[in-house]
């Protein structure tokens, strides 16, 4: 079976990779492979690197673990396998690959490029609302310690968003009804976060 030639290169708190065969990284298969594990509830970022043969998932243990996503990436292999999806394909030689791309390649520095990423989407999320804050002006210095809460609060806003956006896309806008608490719930922090910033009489 194919899936035995699966096999964990690195795991930590709330990412793993795997090493995959040269036959599921090939065109068509690794899309439909990466699109059924960006399903999974948690997932919230997986990226196939053909060239190297690498699967890197990037999930929230608070809404799935690693023996759900292997278990996921297994059946889907062995159903792929079954269909006949997975025909031999010629692997290029490592000898003709050129050394600046076998370095982009690499994997400290994939590992660098997603900090670096998750750190950009950081400072730009800040950066908004550091010039909301600046646009009151005068006002602002004057009450330092709500405009300390009131930040606080925006933090926690995009944190919240960037934890549950993927249930929100991919779960609770598709089923309204079933995840009505949840909704619920959305519906009374935006008030309450409205009513924050509303000025008081």
């Amino acid at each position: 079976m194919i899936t035995k030639q699966i096999i964990l290169r690195y795991r930590a708190p709330g990412h793993v990779r795997f090493q995959l065969p040269a036959v599921v990284c090939q065109m068509g298969v690794g899309e439909r492979l990466v699109g059924v594990l960006n399903k999974i509830d948690g997932v919230y970022r997986v990226d196939l690197y053909r060239r190297r043969c690498k699967l890197s998932i990037r999930y929230h243990e608070a809404f799935c673990h690693f023996e759900q996503i292997a278990r996921v990436l297994h059946q889907t292999v062995s159903e792929l396998e079954r269909a006949g999806k997975l025909k031999p394909v010629a692997v290029a030689s490592t000898s003709r690959a050129m050394p600046l791309m076998q370095i982009r390649q690499s994997t400290p520095v994939q590992w660098v490029r997603e900090k670096v990423r998750d750190i950009k989407e950081t400072v730009a999320a800040l950066g908004i609302l550091l010039r909301q804050g600046l646009k009151r002006g005068p006002k602002l210095f004057q009450d330092p310690k709500k405009l300390a809460f009131e930040f606080a609060n925006d933090v926690l806003v995009l944190y919240l968003i960037k934890v549950h956006w993927h249930r929100i896309v991919n779960h609770w806008i598709v089923h309204p009804i079933k995840y009505r608490y949840e909704w619920a719930a959305i519906f009374y922090l935006t008030y309450l976060l409205v009513r924050s910033r509303l000025p008081k009489k």
